[in-house]
């Protein structure tokens, strides 16, 4: 199978999950190849390289130069005219989209790219609505004709749709697969109007074997230490992280406690700030942004996790956070919150606490119940490896993925065969 990914930004820092799915495809046999808007101008992730994919990337970026528009243009009609298609040539003249706003020379190139020069993908590929969108649109003016499929994971769901009820309907009419990361996403697309029959939840998972389980021990006189790792932005919660270290350590001075957090962003400043208003920033430290294998040392290191998401005050939410599936294959349990797909990973009471939102108390509370209680933290360790190894799993998530690229191609391909059998009987 030959499976195109189509990307606006590529290869993006923060999308290691993309690329870890693409490894997997590529481990299954799959021929993967990618379409992209662009190239980020930082934060860029060396994952695909390192994977084997940096001959694998095409861009195609609007050409700013006139007379090469003009060519696109030309070199585009004259295939669609070449096959008869006078149909797209209309749509391409009168069907407009004020949101993707694409000149057509460039829906042309990205068309061509996408397929191939010979058609050879089979299933076209997004992670987020946005990406899918650009897809659609060209689907439906007649330049593609491949099945497609769309990732969905958090912001394209929530703050992307505010106020914009109807972005996904072109979608939604065009794509043969819609994969929510959760259960709760899937809901969401219902609510905004998907076909449930084109719905099909698929989780994202992590290369368990990278990760080394250890059964968390606390020796005597060793200092417990609490870990946070995310993007410096408000829906990560980190504001909430710190609060509730620093009322813990006022409230029982008797332990001897740490916070480790993980990760770089535009509040990372503002939470600096925080910890040293709390007094207590000689039990804090910050890391910034580190690379995986760092970060694999100071979990190995920790003891208890901590991640209390919440929804941004623009609708931003989170989807199902990796971080926390790799803290839970090496053995750490979680604190967390009742917030987005994170229930369907952190099973309450067994794998970790939840807590509501932006509650810091309550979050206080619940820091303290794991910090004095080994067992527990060694139960709950061990029950997340269990969870990850069985719904998280990366390998076992990548083949039910394929199972759904070959479904739909061959769903597309039995229609195709009876639309071709119909017009030659009409003939």
């Amino acid at each position: 199978m030959n499976v195109t990914y189509f990307s606006l930004n590529f290869p993006e820092l923060t999308q290691t999950f993309v690329y870890n799915e693409m490894r997997g495809l590529k481990n299954l046999a799959v021929d993967v190849n990618v379409v992209a808007l662009r190239r980020p101008a930082s934060n860029v992730s060396s994952l695909p390289e390192n994977y084997g994919f940096s001959n694998r990337i095409q861009y195609v970026q609007a050409d700013k130069r006139r007379l090469h528009r003009i060519a696109a243009l030309i070199r585009g009609g004259i295939r669609l005219l070449a096959r008869g298609d006078i149909r797209t040539l209309w749509r391409l003249a009168t069907i407009r989209d004020s949101d993707i706003r694409l000149p057509i020379s460039q829906k042309l190139r990205i068309a061509a790219s996408l397929q191939g020069s010979n058609s050879l993908s089979d299933v076209i590929h997004c992670h987020f609505g946005p990406a899918g969108r650009v897809v659609a649109h060209l689907k439906k003016l007649g330049l593609i004709n491949v099945p497609m499929t769309t990732v969905f994971h958090g912001y394209d769901i929530t703050q992307y749709t505010d106020g914009r009820p109807e972005i996904y309907r072109e979608l939604f009419e065009q794509a043969d697969l819609l994969l929510p990361i959760s259960d709760l996403w899937r809901r969401r697309l219902i609510d905004l109007g998907a076909p449930p029959e084109k719905i099909t939840t698929i989780r994202l998972g992590i290369d368990c074997n990278a990760f080394n389980y250890k059964l968390r021990t606390i020796p005597a006189g060793q200092r417990m230490r609490f870990i946070t790792i995310g993007r410096m932005t408000e829906k990560k919660g980190h504001r909430f992280a710190i609060q509730a270290f620093s009322q813990l350590v006022s409230r029982r001075p008797d332990l001897d406690l740490s916070l480790d957090i993980v990760g770089d962003g535009p509040l990372f400043g503002d939470m600096q700030s925080l910890a040293e208003a709390s007094g207590h920033s000689n039990r804090i430290q910050f890391h910034g942004g580190l690379p995986h294998q760092e970060i694999k040392r100071l979990l190995d290191e920790a003891h208890i996790f901590v991640l209390p998401s919440v929804t941004a005050a623009d609708g931003d939410m989170e989807g199902i956070p990796v971080s926390i599936m790799e803290a839970m294959a090496m053995g750490l349990p979680v604190i967390s919150t009742r917030h987005s797909g994170i229930p369907e990973l952190v099973s309450r009471e067994e794998s970790g606490l939840l807590v509501p939102e932006s509650d810091t108390e309550a979050l206080s509370s619940a820091m303290e119940q794991l910090v004095t209680n080994p067992t527990l933290i060694q139960t709950m360790g061990l029950q997340g490896r269990r969870i990850v190894e069985e719904q998280f799993n990366e390998e076992k998530q990548t083949r039910e993925l394929l199972l759904s690229f070959k479904r739909i191609t061959e769903h597309v391909g039995s229609h195709r065969l009876l639309d071709q059998l119909a017009s030659a009987v009409q003939k």
